[in-house]
Formats: structure tokens, C-alpha cells, sequence
């Protein structure tokens, strides 16, 4: 697949780019040299959670290791976001910003009814926000757990995110905005 090379070929060229070995990578992340190989190398893909603890090592955005038409105008069309999705959980991201060189940024996220969202922390601090656009969410910050339906909001501390899930019988849908840009 297009992407997951462009993944692996990014992760590569950022971790040479910061002289960090796949050894040291592993250490960082608590994967396998042997794994990160795989992932560079396209015969693996990363999960979410591997995929967050690489972009936490390396002290980027996940959505770095996307290719995509840069969008230098204000403007960016639904049919040329940058996307992640991932199989388990069913969750997708798609980034709203032209770039993550700004002071914001926004994504759609989509995840199957029923299942959850776990969160990592990020490579820095964070202020975010979400708004419920379908389906209804629960999401647990620091010790509550706050049910959401359409049209409502959260905003929180980004390292307080534990988790969110999908608790409606249909699919969610959230708008998430996140300053500084470290998703």
C-alpha cells in the first residue's frame, strides 16, 4: 500500500535524521529493533499505538509520515486530506489543516460504534477540544468520564485524554482541534 510505505520511509528518514539507531528507537518506544525493520522496510504496518509512541520518540506529529499534495492555500478539499485509519480499534483520521506548521490543528476522527480510542501521550503538551458531530462519545479525562452527544463539546488538558469511545449504536464522528499541532 501506498501509505504504509510513505510511513516506513518516513519514519527511516526521520530517525537518520536525528542519528538514532533502530536499537535506540526500540528502547524509546519498547518495540523490537526487528519490528521497527519491518515497518520501515513495508512488510509491516504499525498500529495506532506503535505508530503514536514512534512519532513520541522522535518527537514529531504522526501525521508527518504522510505524503500528500502540500495544500499551500487556506483551503483544503475533502478529497486531498492527509488520512490515517487503522483496523483495531476502527478509528480514522483525517487532518482539516492545510499543515502542522501553524499553532493549530484540526481533524475529523471516526470510530465504530462500540469500540474505543486509547489515548498516548504526545511528544509535548497540549490544550485540545472535541466536538461530537455524530453518535454519541464518552470520554474519560484524568478521573471523570463525561458522555457526549451531538453538538456537544469537551475541552481538556491533552495529557489528561485517558480514553474515548464510540457508546452509541451509531459510528462516531468528532471534530478534534489541538494546539499546539502534536497528534
Amino acid at each position: 500500500m501506498e501509505v504504509r510505505f510513505l510511513i516506513g520511509q518516513k519514519i527511516k528518514e526521520r530517525r537518520t535524521e536525528i542519528s538514532l539507531s533502530l536499537r535506540e528507537l526500540g528502547v524509546l518506544t519498547s518495540l523490537s529493533a526487528s519490528f521497527l525493520s519491518q515497518i520501515e522496510n513495508d512488510l509491516t504496518d504499525p498500529s495506532i499505538s506503535s505508530l503514536q509512541k514512534i512519532a513520541r520518540a522522535l518527537k514529531v506529529p504522526m501525521f508527518t509520515f504522510l505524503n500528500g499534495r502540500e495544500q499551500p492555500e487556506q483551503v483544503v478539499r475533502h478529497n486531498a486530506r492527509k488520512q490515517l485509519s487503522f483496523p483495531n480499534p476502527h478509528v480514522q483520521f483525517d487532518l482539516l489543516t492545510n499543515d502542522l506548521n501553524r499553532q493549530m490543528a484540526g481533524f475529523l476522527i471516526r470510530l465504530k460504534s462500540g469500540e474505543s480510542h486509547h489515548a498516548q501521550q504526545l511528544y509535548k503538551s497540549t490544550e485540545e477540544m472535541m466536538y461530537v458531530i455524530e453518535g454519541q462519545m464518552d470520554i474519560k479525562v484524568g478521573e471523570n468520564t463525561y458522555r457526549l452527544d451531538p453538538g456537544d463539546s469537551i475541552y481538556y488538558e491533552g495529557s489528561q485524554l485517558v480514553l474515548f469511545t464510540a457508546s452509541g449504536p451509531d459510528d462516531l464522528v468528532t471534530l478534534c482541534m489541538i494546539t499546539p499541532p502534536a497528534f
